[in-house]
């Protein structure tokens, strides 16, 4: 951390305190990046000095964190051990020749994406996409670490899973394409792991669309990445079943509730918000949840979106029980349970907050060919931009191919369905192309 005077304020800074409070200016975030004039200005006309962070700002401002020796080290298990190539407690996962290759396919697809040129959104997603990939890659550092300790019964740092949150929702807040492309294309093929990433991210997501800003955002995004921790006190060949379960097994499963309050009461820096959201995700509109039975305003709404999207990015992936379905189909079971399961208002909300065909789902066009979608069109939502990944014969096509809905050279052009992510085996290419 910096201090400045606020005469060196900049552009591209990444401001995390000012030295009068924060409740005197009307910015939504407490702690950002500085990104236009007028926030420069209203910084220099209300304080002295910000404190700013080096590591989390942009261009010529950016300088690279420094390692802290300032604290004694304790004692880590095996599997978060130091290495001679990493720092301590920051071990990255072992690769498979398999999964380098896929990380290649990834690199090359961003690369594409950053290099186009002549389009003002894309331009702006490459910005937001070269600001928030290294604070993206950062929290899933985090939660990886976090569940590590989980499981090996030993305090984990709070800070750093609360930090990444409060980048990403910044993130969201500017260009929610860009934290929506990371998610899908930087998974960890671990299911508890990339789903938490997907309930926080939609948790967040859906949070600012109604208006939820700073403190309330941010303990919602946390207890999103949390809320099931208790999973590792559950056998793995329970979650792992694939026929139904009977009563006691049902109970087991359900008991993850109490497990993940009673690991989360043990970090006292947790704030009490967090907790009752992670105690009520499972509870239902009408009374049909658990562990408690509550009914309609009884959960409360940060628990009722916690819940809401935790079913919703279920149903994206493979289960044991069942497979992977597509986003449309998805929106269309949930808001079949609309005034039952879940809250009519905040169901109608989350269909207009992610839309028909956000960017990374898999469509499928009537001439049988197929593309992911690289851009939304909010004005004529079935008319995306897509990229064109495989021939009416499903077979990979050799380039990259752009199809814009909205030009007139592609209105006979139809999208036939949304797809799930596995569709024709494309999850083993990543949504890139070889």
């Amino acid at each position: 951390m910096e201090i400045i005077p606020v005469a060196e304020l900049k552009i591209g800074m990444f401001i995390v305190e000012p030295d009068c409070p924060w409740t005197e200016f009307s910015f939504a975030l407490q702690g950002f990046l500085v990104s236009t004039p007028e926030q420069v200005e209203i910084f220099q006309r209300k304080c002295r000095f910000v404190e700013i962070d080096r590591s989390r700002s942009l261009n010529e401002h950016y300088a690279a964190p420094k390692a802290r020796l300032d604290r004694p080290l304790r004692a880590l298990p095996p599997a978060v051990a130091s290495t001679p190539e990493s720092p301590l407690g920051r071990r990255p996962p072992v690769f498979s020749a398999e999964q380098v290759e896929r990380q290649k396919r990834r690199r090359r697809f961003l690369d594409f994406l950053h290099g186009q040129v002549g389009d003002a959104h894309v331009q702006a997603l490459s910005r937001e996409l070269a600001y928030i990939e290294p604070r993206y890659d950062g929290l899933q550092r985090a939660l990886q670490q976090t569940l590590q300790h989980v499981s090996a019964e030993l305090h984990f740092d709070f800070g750093n899973v609360r930090e990444g949150v409060r980048d990403v929702a910044g993130s969201l807040q500017r260009n929610p394409d860009a934290v929506m492309w990371l998610l899908r294309l930087k998974s960890m093929d671990q299911y508890s792991f990339d789903h938490a990433m997907d309930v926080s991210v939609h948790a967040l997501l859906l949070g600012g669309h109604i208006g939820w800003r700073g403190q309330r955002l941010l303990e919602l995004g946390v207890a999103g990445l949390l809320q099931d921790v208790g999973k590792t006190q559950v056998p793995a060949e329970l979650l792992a079943k694939a026929e139904p379960l009977d009563a006691d097994e049902q109970y087991l499963v359900r008991s993850h509730v109490a497990s993940s309050l009673e690991i989360l009461m043990r970090q006292a820096h947790l704030p009490p918000e967090v907790l009752q959201i992670v105690s009520r995700h499972h509870e239902r509109w009408d009374g049909s949840g658990y562990p408690q039975g509550l009914r309609c305003e009884q959960i409360g709404l940060a628990a009722e979106i916690a819940g809401l999207v935790d079913s919703f990015c279920a149903m994206l992936r493979n289960k044991p029980y069942r497979n992977a379905i597509g986003h449309q189909q998805a929106l269309e079971e949930l808001f079949a349970l609309r005034n039952k399961q879940f809250n009519p208002v905040l169901m109608e909300q989350f269909v207009q907050c992610v839309g028909l065909y956000p960017i990374g789902t898999l469509v499928e066009f009537d001439s049988g060919e197929v593309g992911v979608v690289i851009q939304q069109n909010r004005v004529q939502r079935s008319r995306p931009r897509v990229l064109l990944m495989l021939d009416a014969d499903k077979a990979p096509v050799r380039s990259y191919r752009v199809f814009d809905l909205r030009d007139p050279d592609c209105a006979a052009v139809r999208i036939a369905r949304a797809l799930p992510g596995d569709a024709y085996g494309l999850s083993a290419h990543d949504y890139y192309l070889g």
